[in-house]
C-alpha cells in the first residue's frame, strides 16, 4: 500500500474540524442511501468507513510489506497479512454458499478463472502498485487521508481500469481452466486444511528468510509497535488490522453477499464519465456482461462496491484527522507524479485482467477457496520484485 510511516511517527493534535466534516459527510451520504438506496447500501456504507478507519490506524500495507522483505528481509507486514488470510479462510470456508443474516440470499464466495488473463494481470498490478506507492485499497485510505500522490494514482487507476475492460474481450479469450473452488472439489474442513497448510509453509519460508538476514526474529511484533498504540487516535498493532480487516470483509459477505471488492467501481466510475463525454462503452463487450451492464445502467450509488469504496475514504479521513496526521499540503515532484500516472494506470488495467487487486482477487480469492487467488499472489509478488527493482528511477 501506500508511502506512509504511520507507526513512527508523533501523534499530533486532534483534528476536529475534518472529523466534525468527516461525520457530517458520512451522515448526509448514510441518509441519502438509507432513503434513496436501501438499507443493504447503507450497511455497506458504514463497513467501508469501518475498513477505511481499520487500514489507515494499522498502516495495513501490501505495497509497503512486499517491498520491505524483498528489499530489506523485514516479513512483518508480510507475515500479518498470511495471518490474516488465515483467519479468513477458516471463517469464510464455513459461510461462503449459504444463507445470509441479513438478506435472503446466498452468499458466494470470489472465484475467478485460472487463466493466462490473470496470471499476466496480476504480475501487471504488483509491478505497478510499486510505482505507484499504493495497492487497490491503499490507493482509496491514502487518497482519503490527503495524500495528493495517490489522489493523482486514483485518477489513472481508474483511467487504466477503463481501458482494461475494453480490452477484456481479447484477454479473456486466452487459454483459461476456469473457475476452480477448492470448497467445490473438498469439504469445508480438508479445503481449510489445505490452505491452512499452505499459508503456514509461506509464513515458515518468509521467517526464515528473516531470520536468515538478521540472525533473530520476534513474532510479538505484530502484536505490539514502536509507539503506544490507542484504539481511537492509532497507530494500531498489525495483528488489530489484521482481525478488523476479516471482521469487516466478513460483513460485507454476509449484507453484499461476496466478500470485499474495490476495483469494480474504479472502472464503473471511468465508463460513467466516458459515456458522459460521449464515448458508446455499452457497445464493449466487458459492459454487456450481466452485472456491468446492469451497473452501468443503474445509478452509481446502486453499486455496493462504489459505496464502500466511498466508505473507505471518508473513514480514512476520519482517521487521519483523530491521529492528527491528516495532509493538508504536499509538494509532489515530476518523477512522483509521473510514477503515479504510470502505476496507477498499469494497476486498474492490471487488476481488470486479473478480476480484481489484492482485495478482490487476493484476499477475497483465498478467503473464498479459489485457486486463481493462489495464481494472483505468485505473479502479484514476482512483479512487485521487478517493480521494486524500477522504483529507483522515481523515488
Amino acid at each position: 500500500m501506500a508511502e506512509m510511516n504511520l507507526q513512527n511517527t508523533q501523534s499530533l493534535n486532534i483534528d476536529k474540524p475534518v472529523i466534525l466534516y468527516g461525520i457530517s459527510v458520512s451522515l448526509i451520504f448514510s441518509y441519502i442511501l438509507y432513503s434513496a438506496i436501501g438499507d443493504r447500501h447503507f450497511y455497506v456504507f458504514l463497513i467501508g468507513i469501518g475498513l477505511g478507519l481499520s487500514l489507515y490506524q494499522a498502516a495495513f500495507g501490501f505495497t509497503g510489506g512486499w517491498r520491505n522483505f524483498i528489499e530489506k528481509r523485514d516479513g512483518k507486514s508480510l507475515r500479518a497479512q498470511l495471518l490474516m488470510f488465515a483467519i479468513a479462510v477458516i471463517i469464510f470456508s464455513y459461510f461462503i454458499n449459504t444463507k445470509s443474516f441479513f438478506y435472503n440470499g446466498t452468499m458466494i464466495g470470489a472465484i475467478a478463472p485460472v487463466s493466462i488473463s490473470v496470471v499476466v494481470g496480476s504480475f501487471i498490478f504488483g509491478y505497478a502498485m510499486q510505482l505507484g506507492g499504493g495497492c487497490g485499497s491503499g490507493t482509496l485510505f491514502t487518497a482519503g487521508s490527503g495524500n495528493v500522490k495517490m489522489i493523482i494514482t486514483l485518477i489513472f487507476f481508474i483511467i487504466g481500469s477503463l481501458v482494461g475492460s475494453y480490452h477484456f474481450e481479447f484477454w479473456s479469450s486466452l487459454p483459461s481452466l476456469g473457475g476452480i473452488s477448492l470448497l467445490n472439489i473438498f469439504s469445508k474442513t480438508q479445503t481449510i486444511l489445505i490452505q491452512l497448510s499452505i499459508l503456514g509453509i509461506i509464513y515458515f519460508l518468509v521467517s526464515k528468510s528473516e531470520f536468515n538476514r538478521y540472525n533473530k526474529i520476534n513474532h510479538r511484533d505484530l502484536t505490539y509497535n514502536d509507539s503506544s498504540h490507542n484504539f481511537l487516535t492509532g497507530p494500531w498493532p498489525l495483528i488489530w488490522g489484521s482481525i478488523a480487516l476479516v471482521f469487516f470483509n466478513f460483513l460485507m459477505l454476509q449484507v453484499a453477499g461476496h466478500p470485499w471488492s474495490v476495483t469494480f467501481a474504479f472502472g464503473l466510475w471511468g465508463a460513467k464519465v466516458a459515456n458522459i463525454i460521449g464515448i458508446d462503452v455499452a457497445s464493449w463487450s466487458y459492459w454487456q456482461l450481466s452485472y456491468p451492464s446492469t451497473a452501468l445502467e443503474n445509478s452509481v450509488l446502486a453499486d455496493p462496491t462504489t459505496v464502500s469504496n466511498i466508505g473507505i475514504i471518508l473513514g480514512a479521513l476520519i482517521a487521519s484527522a483523530l491521529s492528527g496526521k491528516i495532509r493538508k499540503v504536499a509538494t509532489v515532484n515530476k518523477k512522483l507524479v509521473y510514477a503515479a500516472i504510470i502505476g496507477g494506470f498499469l494497476m486498474g488495467y492490471g487488476a481488470r485482467l486479473a478480476f480484481g487487486c489484492n482485495i478482490g482477487a487476493l484476499f477475497g480469492g483465498i478467503a473464498s477457496g479459489s485457486v486463481h487467488g493462489w495464481v494472483w499472489f505468485l505473479f502479484a509478488f514476482i512483479g512487485s520484485y521487478y517493480g521494486v527493482k524500477s522504483r529507483k528511477f522515481f523515488y
